[in-house]
């Protein structure tokens, strides 16, 4: 059995990660709940930002804003793997309401 590659970084509320799929996806960590991070949604990802961009009458689709949502995430997901969350500051709290203002 291979071994499990562990963050470094603690998961702490105010730290903020970005999304290793989503590229340009960047969440602050606003409590922990036992396995579970509860988290907001600081920006879109790339994909999603560009087409939101876009003037409505170029694109078909109907992209979801998601800054200023709230998800819970598994604290097995903070750790730079495919489909986790890499680390960026543990001390951006105070851009959150900035960066999910609409």
């Amino acid at each position: 059995m291979p071994n499990k590659l562990l963050s470094i970084y603690a998961v702490t509320p105010g730290s903020i990660w970005a999304d290793q799929q989503a590229q340009g996806r960047t969440i602050v960590v606003d409590a922990i709940d036992g396995t579970h991070a509860i988290c907001t949604t600081l920006t879109n990802s790339h994909d999603v930002q560009r087409v939101i961009d876009l003037p409505c009458q170029i694109t078909c689709s109907n992209p979801r804003d998601m800054r200023g949502t709230t998800h819970r995430i598994n604290l097995d997901r903070f750790r730079p793997i495919r489909n986790g969350f890499a680390f960026v500051t543990a001390t951006g709290a105070h851009l959150s309401p900035r960066l999910t203002a609409h």
